[in-house]
């Protein structure tokens, strides 16, 4: 396994013989896919990747970047568009998106620090374990406690990525429980207060999820942006400043964040600290209020959904 941009180190790593046997036994006997995991010197989880397994041998590549963050995807319908969902590049697709031009390389988790690291390879049960060098750059003029400073603050900005995504996720996911609450209660005619309530929860859920992102980027429309970005697009854009760049931002990854850097990310967790304080008041009073109403009328109530696992950019490369 060669992590890519760092052949001389692995270069320098043969093949232990445990590690040999892992390869063979993963290319044999594997049963589903393998698992590699790249640790730091204290054991914590860096990335996790997956192999093949198939017959034969088998190379993943690791692009030296830490875990992505969780990446927003709305379910409900653009707001200034209720026929999104029949366009071709979403049609078929069960959420979207926010787009914008030039976004992409900022969806991804911070490249490590140089120093060394541990594969682990998991296969059938069984681990064995592999260390790992990562040189420093030597076109890099910055120390190592810069470049150890930069990865700390992508992957506090990586952490208020996930956790603003993970938000506005659940509530997407409540809200299209909601949409189809409305459509089941708008030929019953008796159910009017009932209807009512359902849009007016809408509605908070909607407040809340546009403290994090705007109206208009909920219309995944990269050519449309016409007001001020909110807490999500905020963080993404700062993690391309910091970290390796993304649109017409070169990033400064090798270099430690400057003064304005951390001003501005304060100022932007201030807001995210707003908005998470507005959802759980509505997770752990609202919400259940207007559920016992719905099991009141014989209506399933509607229910958060965890995170899912990682789905944000980056994957194995």
């Amino acid at each position: 396994m060669k992590a890519n941009g760092e052949s001389k180190a692995a270069d320098k790593k043969e093949a232990t013989e445990d590690t040999e046997q892992a390869a063979a036994t993963s290319a044999d006997k594997a049963k589903g896919p393998v698992q590699i995991e790249i640790l730091d010197s204290n054991g914590k989880m860096v990335r996790k990747l997956k192999g093949p397994g198939k017959a034969g041998m088998n190379r993943v590549q690791w692009d030296l970047h830490y875990e992505p963050p969780r990446l927003v995807a709305l379910r409900t319908a653009a707001p200034d568009n209720p026929h999104i969902w029949d366009e071709v590049r979403f049609r078929d697709k069960d959420s979207r998106p926010i787009t914008h031009w030039g976004l992409d390389p900022a969806e991804v988790g911070p490249i490590v620090a140089p120093g060394k690291y541990t594969v682990r390879l998991t296969v059938n049960g069984k681990s064995y374990t592999q260390p790992l060098t990562i040189l420093r750059d030597p076109n890099v003029p910055s120390s190592d406690a810069e470049i150890e400073s930069s990865v700390r603050a992508l992957l506090r900005i990586r952490d208020d990525i996930t956790t603003t995504s993970d938000m506005v996720n659940q509530i997407e996911w409540m809200r299209k429980q909601l949409g189809d609450v409305q459509s089941m209660l708008t030929d019953e005619k008796t159910k009017g207060d009932l209807l009512k309530s359902v849009k007016d929860m809408d509605e908070k859920l909607q407040g809340v999820e546009f403290k994090l992102i705007s109206r208009v980027e909920a219309n995944s429309d990269d050519k449309y942006f016409v007001s001020a970005y909110k807490v999500y697009l905020n963080l993404l854009w700062l993690n391309g400043e910091v970290g390796s760049g993304a649109g017409d931002v070169a990033g400064g990854a090798a270099f430690a964040p400057t003064d304005t850097e951390m001003s501005l990310l304060q100022m932007i967790e201030k807001d995210l600290a707003s908005a998470k304080a507005d959802y759980q008041s509505l997770i752990n009073k609202d919400i259940p209020a207007f559920n016992r109403s719905l099991a009141e009328h014989g209506v399933i109530p509607v229910t958060a959904v965890s995170p899912a696992p990682n789905v944000g950019a980056g994957g194995n490369r």
